[in-house]
């Protein structure tokens, strides 16, 4: 895919000939942008720059933070919510003195990112991800870049939502993520809901992802 933008800007054509290929070195060649998967999402919010025996602190991490609690430890940030997510039934702001002044969203700057310099799993919005939704999806994949795709090993014959017993269908993708309206437990990493992909609401957004076209030194 060119960048037709970079290619003017460059003041480059941007229509190939057949056969005629650019190298990413162009600057005017981009990947497609697309939904992070599930996988990737929570690789993300983790988001630790591994050091010796790190990876089983990473693999164990409960938010997108260190520690056991919704409140800053040190710095700037110590005894201060590190996420904007509803503190309990009418409670979308905080109390006097504790006051995140929004009462829905808030600026992406104002709580701190992770060690990789990305602002996610701190609340705000949920998020869409590539996945089908399946209640076993970690038990049914491959742990090699893992991904639901389809209904292959969990078909949605066996849900039933045609007689409302169930509203688990192929039509059904993964939302990771906490949102302003949700309360601290989705603030957990591995939690996971889904949502029909034809709906929408105040409370869900997405990322976009690109697949790397670079090595990871670059």
């Amino acid at each position: 895919m060119v960048n037709k933008i970079l290619a003017q800007d460059a003041g480059n054509k941007y229509t190939l000939e057949e056969d005629e290929t650019l190298p990413i070195e162009s600057g005017m060649a981009v990947a497609g942008y697309r939904l992070p998967t599930e996988a990737e999402w929570e690789h993300a919010a983790r988001g630790m720059t591994l050091k010796e025996d790190d990876i089983v602190r990473a693999s164990q991490r409960i938010y997108a933070w260190d520690g056991l609690s919704l409140r800053g430890a040190e710095g700037v940030y110590k005894g201060k919510f590190l996420a904007n997510f509803k503190r309990g039934p009418g409670n979308y702001k905080g109390i006097a003195g504790e006051n995140d002044s929004n009462g829905a969203t808030s600026s992406v700057y104002e709580y701190p990112p992770n060690e990789w310099g990305v602002y996610i799993g701190r609340g705000n919005i949920r998020e869409w991800v590539y996945d089908l939704y399946r209640p076993l999806s970690s038990q049914d994949v491959e742990d090699f870049n893992p991904v639901r795709r389809d209904d292959t090993l969990d078909p949605s014959e066996g849900y039933d939502s045609r007689s409302d017993a169930s509203l688990i269908d192929n039509k059904v993708r993964v939302i990771k993520g906490c949102s302003w309206k949700d309360c601290g437990y989705w603030l957990q990493v591995s939690t996971r809901r889904y949502l029909d992909q034809e709906d929408s609401n105040a409370m869900t957004g997405f990322r976009c992802a690109m697949t790397s076209v670079s090595s990871m030194s670059q």
